[in-house]
C-alpha cells in the first residue's frame, strides 16, 4: 500500500488519474496544517487529506485512510474510504448538486479524489462569525430527505434494501457512534476544566441520573435496530460546505443503516450549540445577537419542516402502493421522525459539550465566564430534550422549550 505524502503525490495522481493534467507550479497542502484556515479546511481529524491546485486554479480533494486515526491514534479500519467513494457515488445519483465530483477510487491504497469545493465554506467557522445562510435549511434538508428516502425500504425493492445495509455494515465505525455518542461520551471523564467545577457535577449530574440514562440507553437501542436507511452518519457543521446559494456534502465514512431521524438530529446538535453560544459571545450590538440566535432557533424549526415536505414529495411520488394506501402511515412516519431527532439531538450535543474534546461552536468565546454560561446552557437544553423528546408532539413544541432556556 502507498502512503501518500507532499511529496509522492503528484506522481500518484499522474500514474492513476492521467486524465487530470496539473499546470505547474503545482501546489499541495495537507488538511489540518493550518494553510488556508479552519473556515476552509477543518481539522482533518481522522484522515490524511490533501489539496493539489495548479497554476490554472484546478483544485483536487486527495484522501487516503490508515489503519490509525491521524489524529488521538485510535485503530480504525482503512477500508472505511472505500465506503465512503462508494456512497459518494450513490448519493451524487439521487442529489449530485450537494455532492463532490468524484475522479478516482483506488480501494487497494485506500485513496480517492474529488472536486474541491473550498470555493465554498465550512458553514460551522462562518456561523462562528455570525453568517446567515439563507438557503441552509433548505438544501441541507433535501440533502437528507432524498438520500434518505431513495436508499429506505419505502422505494427500494426489498432484496436490493437487504443488500444494500449489509454491503454497508460497517461494523467498526458503527460502534464509534455506538460508544462514543451513547455511552462513554466521548472523553466525558476528562471534563473541560476551564469550566470549573460547578460545570463538571452539572454534567454528570445529566451523565449519571438513572432516569436520563434511561433515555440515553433507549436511543442508543432505536439507533442500533432501527435501519430504516443508509445514513451520513457524521452530519454536522464541519462537513457541509456552502455559501449563500450552493451547498455541498463531505465526509459520508460513517455510512451504514439507522433511522431517519438521526443524521437530522445530529445537524440540529450543531444548530442548538451554535445559538447557546451566539447567546453569549460578542456581536456588534445587542440587536445583532437576538436576530441571530432567533435565525438560529428558525433554523432548527426549518431543517425539521423541509426534511418532512421534502421526503412525503418523494414519498408521493416514488413510494411503494402498499405504504401509500395505509391511513395514518405518513403521519405517524412524520411524529417518529419529530421526536427521535430531539433525542439524538441531546445525545449528539451532550457527548460533544461535557467532555474536554475540541468546540469549535463554544471556543470562540474568548471569555472564559461566557464561554461556560454559553455551555451550561446547552447542557440545560440536553438535559430538557432528554427529558422530553418522547412526549413532543408539534415541532412549534420543542422551539417554545428551547427558546424559554436561551432567551
Amino acid at each position: 500500500m502507498i502512503i501518500l505524502t507532499k511529496e509522492n503525490i503528484l506522481s500518484y495522481i499522474k500514474e492513476h488519474v492521467p486524465s487530470l493534467q496539473l499546470k505547474e507550479p503545482v501546489k499541495v497542502s495537507m488538511i489540518g496544517e493550518g494553510d488556508l484556515g479552519e473556515d476552509v479546511e477543518g481539522d482533518g481529524y481522522c484522515n490524511y487529506v490533501f489539496r493539489v491546485s495548479d497554476a490554472d486554479g484546478y483544485s483536487y480533494i486527495v484522501k487516503q485512510s490508515t489503519e490509525h486515526l491521524k489524529r488521538r491514534g485510535r485503530a480504525l479500519t482503512p477500508t472505511r474510504n472505500r465506503f465512503e467513494y462508494e456512497i459518494m457515488e450513490l448519493r451524487a445519483k439521487i442529489v449530485p448538486q450537494y455532492v463532490p465530483a468524484l475522479y478516482l477510487g483506488d480501494p487497494e491504497n485506500n485513496v480517492f479524489i474529488m472536486e474541491d469545493v473550498s470555493n465554498l465554506k465550512l458553514i460551522r467557522f462562518q456561523m462562528n462569525k455570525n453568517h446567515l445562510f439563507p438557503e441552509l435549511a433548505k438544501q441541507g434538508a433535501q440533502y437528507l430527505a432524498a438520500t434518505h428516502f431513495y436508499t429506505s425500504e419505502f422505494y427500494l425493492p426489498t432484496e436490493e434494501y437487504r443488500k444494500l445495509l449489509a454491503h454497508f455494515m460497517n461494523a467498526e465505525l458503527r460502534v464509534v457512534m455506538e460508544d462514543g455518542i451513547f455511552l462513554h461520551i466521548f472523553g466525558s471523564d476528562h471534563y473541560d476544566a476551564a469550566c470549573g467545577p460547578e460545570f463538571e457535577e452539572y454534567c454528570k449530574s445529566i451523565r449519571f441520573d438513572p432516569n436520563l440514562e434511561f433515555q440515553r440507553y433507549k436511543l442508543r437501542h432505536l439507533f442500533m435496530s432501527k435501519s430504516e436507511t443508509l445514513i451520513h452518519g457524521d452530519f454536522h457543521t464541519s462537513n457541509i460546505f456552502a455559501d449563500d446559494t450552493h451547498l455541498k456534502v463531505i465526509d459520508m465514512e460513517y455510512t451504514f443503516g439507522a433511522p431517519f431521524s438521526y443524521d437530522l438530529g445530529f445537524i440540529i446538535a450543531n444548530i442548538i450549540s451554535q445559538a447557546c453560544s451566539a447567546a453569549f459571545r460578542p456581536f456588534d450590538t445587542e440587536t445583532h445577537r437576538k436576530n441571530y440566535v432567533a435565525y438560529l432557533i428558525s433554523l432548527i424549526e426549518m431543517l425539521y419542516t423541509y426534511y418532512i415536505q421534502f421526503f412525503f414529495e418523494y414519498w408521493e411520488k416514488d413510494a411503494k402502493l402498499e405504504y401509500k394506501i395505509t391511513n395514518g402511515y405518513k403521519e405517524s412516519l412524520a411524529l417518529d421522525i419529530l421526536r427521535e431527532c430531539f433525542g439524538f439531538a441531546a445525545c449528539v450535543n451532550f457527548s460533544r459539550i461535557c467532555g474536554d474534546m475540541d468546540t469549535a461552536d463554544f471556543d470562540c468565546i474568548k471569555d472564559n465566564e461566557l464561554r461556560t454560561k454559553a455551555k451550561f446552557a446547552s447542557a440545560t437544553i440536553d438535559k430538557m430534550l432528554f427529558e422530553k423528546w418522547d412526549s413532543y408532539n408539534d415541532i412549534k413544541e420543542v422551539i417554545e422549550d428551547i427558546i424559554a432556556v436561551i432567551c
